[in-house]
């Protein structure tokens, strides 16, 4: 079905035809308001004459009642895939995440249990955990989630966070932890906090002083050590209780001085006062960035690569306007390069470009107008996913029981997150059974990723095990042991380490063991 169609189809469910669209817009909001529908629209949209502008697509979520999300992917605008590309922008601080999932009607690939006669391995492939067992609708697994976390992202001149987390590392912030907070938790070596300051966000350990005063603790470099005050120049939003930890490389040195530097610009003065306006927003996000007009467009072209579409681009110059002009975009591809670069929450955005979303329609569109793929065989009702309760027995419920949230915004990121393109249940490990933990990045470790392709560990020579990358090991005997691997002269050498008292194992390579791949992403519990 194409798009006219799809159009035609919407227009009729609702008794609507387009030239009573077209009335209706113009009494709504004006003949010459950027709301207003033509007439002759579908003959322009044929010949591609106009492009779709975002307050024609809410007039249409208005008078239909159907979801602006909706409206927005009909027209090719998927905000989920779109939005995916949020963690491939490399940034220099750390940034919270829009962990907001739109297509709350698309059917998710689901799992179920597999039978086991025994108790869950202590490190097993997920695939022999659980199966594919159909398609679940989004808005029902969401359901599921006890409640809402924040996510960040630690960028590379975040001193307070490194090098506990590297450039990179998701992190999942509680913050139902940041009420109530006492001295003797902020003192504690394993709590990281997010805390909101007048120039964006830092990921740090902290110092009670009293008074409302906080020190960001910074052991590496206790001259990049800041007081702030709660409520003046700083608000804590949250403990980071768990990390999506992917392979990086410790920041260089010039990389910290740079932040260092940067942290002298703190205004306190400026923290309580919102932006006021669409420009004001893109001013202050922009300078939180650290991104000059130039390296956001370089950013931006970025996008229009990966999304095959140069409407994605924005000319140094036409940021620059957008932060002087008091005409916002119209144009959607721009709104949303501007929420990605910029790192903006995609509604607040569109709230200051004039859309009044309280009056957005609430019903979302059937599967066959707005063309969504429906589950192939096995889907499961709705009854039946409702009684899926995450505190029923078996290993799924009881870690969705145990973790609280499904991040299903990061359902289209996973190949990102992981280094691996194409990614499948054989590429995931189960590890939070393991008690030897030869490493500590394993400690608290619930999944790791593997690349079943790299299979040559490192010769002996570095001892840094923090630098030094983890593989997967699959032993004689069927069972696997995970850790910091060398491989000299046909002998597998599995490294402990020495804080953690724990010895290293020895293996003839193709005899009593062989690797399995080189692990790219680990999940894992943080304090």
């Amino acid at each position: 079905m194409d798009r006219i169609e799809q159009l035609r189809e919407s227009f009729a469910y609702r008794g609507l035809t387009l030239h009573g669209v077209s009335r209706k817009t113009a009494e709504l909001f004006g003949r010459y308001s950027p709301f207003y529908i033509p007439h002759n629209w579908y003959r322009r949209l044929a010949r591609s004459q106009s492009i779709v502008t975002v307050q024609q697509i809410f007039a249409l979520s208005r008078l239909t009642n159907f979801r602006f999300s909706d409206w927005l992917t009909l027209f090719g605008y998927d905000l989920d895939r779109i939005f995916a590309l949020q963690l491939g922008i490399p940034r220099r601080w750390t940034t919270i995440l829009d962990s907001t999932f739109h297509a709350t009607s698309d059917w998710i690939p689901w799992f179920a249990d597999r039978e086991f006669t025994r108790p869950v391995p202590a490190i097993a492939p997920l695939g022999l955990i659980v199966k594919w067992a159909g398609a679940r609708r989004a808005a029902d697994l969401l359901a599921l989630n006890e409640r809402k976390f924040l996510y960040a992202v630690i960028g590379q001149w975040d001193v307070y966070a490194l090098p506990h987390f590297v450039p990179g590392s998701i992190v999942r912030v509680d913050t139902d932890r940041a009420k109530g907070l006492v001295s003797d938790q902020l003192a504690r070596d394993d709590h990281f906090f997010l805390v909101e300051h007048n120039s964006g966000w830092i990921c740090s350990r902290l110092i009670a002083l009293g008074d409302n005063r906080i020190l960001l603790r910074c052991p590496q470099q206790p001259c990049a050590e800041r007081e702030l005050q709660i409520g003046t120049n700083a608000r804590i939003l949250g403990a980071v209780d768990a990390e999506i930890r992917p392979e990086a490389q410790q920041p260089s040195i010039h990389s910290l001085t740079r932040q260092t530097q940067y942290a002298e610009k703190v205004r306190p003065e400026e923290f309580l006062r919102q932006p006021t306006g669409f420009g004001d927003l893109l001013v202050k996000s922009r300078t939180n960035a650290g991104l000059s007009f130039r390296e956001a467009s370089s950013t931006s072209r970025a996008i229009a690569n990966s999304l095959s579409n140069k409407h994605y681009f924005i000319a140094p110059g036409t940021l620059s306007d957008y932060e002087t002009l008091r005409e916002p975009p119209r144009h959607i591809p721009k709104i949303l390069t501007l929420s990605l670069i910029y790192a903006i929450r995609f509604d607040r955005l569109l709230r200051l470009s004039g859309l009044p979303l309280e009056t957005e329609g609430l019903e979302p569109m059937s599967d066959e107008i707005i063309g969504r793929p429906a589950p192939t065989a096995n889907h499961t009702s709705r009854n039946a996913v409702q009684n899926m309760a995450p505190n029923r027995e078996g290993f799924l419920n009881s870690l969705i029981a145990e973790w609280e949230e499904i991040p299903l915004f990061l359902r289209f990121a996973l190949g990102e997150i992981t280094g691996l393109k194409d990614l499948s249940l054989g590429d995931m490990f189960w590890v939070g059974g393991d008690k030897l933990q030869l490493h500590p990045l394993l400690k608290d470790a619930a999944f790791v990723a593997v690349n079943r392709r790299a299979k040559k560990p490192n010769s002996p020579g570095d001892d840094n095990v923090y630098r030094d990358s983890l593989y997967l090991i699959l032993r004689r005997d069927g069972t696997y042991v995970c850790g910091r691997c060398t491989l000299e002269g046909g002998n597998l050498t599995v490294h402990g380490y020495p804080r953690g008292h724990v010895p290293s194992h020895s293996f003839r390579d193709g005899i009593d063991a062989e690797v399995v791949g080189q692990v790219t992403t680990i999940l894992r519990r943080i304090g």
